[in-house]
């Protein structure tokens, strides 16, 4: 009896220990797989989120890029269009004469500030036509003045002393009477637009600084004026110019 326990003993705890210690080999094949499948989904996760990275910071360095650009970058929306109409003094109360009337003119302003209709001595006796004010600083403003030759609506009008249509404006503002007077720096320079001659004047003076351009067309004189005081020109220069070089004719 002895004997027999001493041999099946060992047998038997072979036999568990075996059964403890064997795997089949299709589970370690399958473990393997699995194992190597996770690595993969990891690498194929840290490329993935890599890559996003490196394009977030790709759009970014665009952007920084496009903000420091030298030149000037509008924004959508930074302007507005306006619309003149040249109408004769008699269709003051009614900017625009009726309802059939088409524009003579356009500019852009900035966005923000309030155009103004002018009233009936401005219109009658002054010329202006159209004017936009900024709310924030009312001495900066833009204005334009139409001028037709009395009784000579359908004849040609021809710019042949410069100076002197320009010091014509100037009862329109006096401000502009006195800018020429004590006027520190001056320039004129012209440029032709769709057909038309335009005559810009850069005037800068103690008190204001004005930029000019007239032209004619079908009869009649047109001149826009930006003013603004000359101790905030610099910082609004960009805008400024914009409003006189978007000035256009139908």
């Amino acid at each position: 009896m002895s004997f027999i326990t001493k041999v099946r003993g060992p047998r038997a705890l072979h036999s568990r220990s075996t059964s403890v210690t064997v795997v089949p080999r299709s589970r370690i094949v399958a473990l393997a797989i699995r194992a190597s499948s996770q690595s993969q989904n990891v690498d194929e996760a840290a490329a993935a989120h890599l890559g996003r990275r490196q394009m977030l910071m790709s759009v970014a360095g665009l952007g920084l890029a496009m903000c420091t650009s030298a030149s000037p970058v509008f924004a959508e929306g930074e302007y507005t269009t306006f619309l003149g109409y040249a109408t004769p003094p008699t269709s003051y109360g009614g900017y625009g004469g009726n309802a059939k009337e088409t524009p003579k003119y356009t500019f852009e302003y900035p966005t923000g500030w309030k155009e103004e209709v002018p009233n009936k001595v401005e219109k009658g006796t002054q010329g202006i036509d159209g004017r936009v004010v900024n709310p924030r600083s009312r001495d900066q403003r833009a204005f334009v003045i139409t001028l037709a030759r009395a009784g000579e609506d359908n004849k040609s009008f021809r710019l042949t002393d410069l100076d002197s249509t320009l010091s014509g404006f100037a009862g329109a503002d006096y401000d502009l009477q006195d800018a020429l007077s004590s006027a520190t720096s001056r320039t004129t320079s012209s440029r032709e637009v769709d057909g038309n001659t335009f005559y810009d004047y850069d005037i800068e003076s103690p008190e204001y600084h004005y930029l000019v351009t007239i032209t004619v067309s079908q009869g009649k004189v047109f001149g826009v004026f930006v003013r603004s005081p000359s101790k905030s020109f610099t910082a609004n220069e960009a805008k400024l110019r914009h409003v006189v070089d978007t000035f256009r004719l139908f």
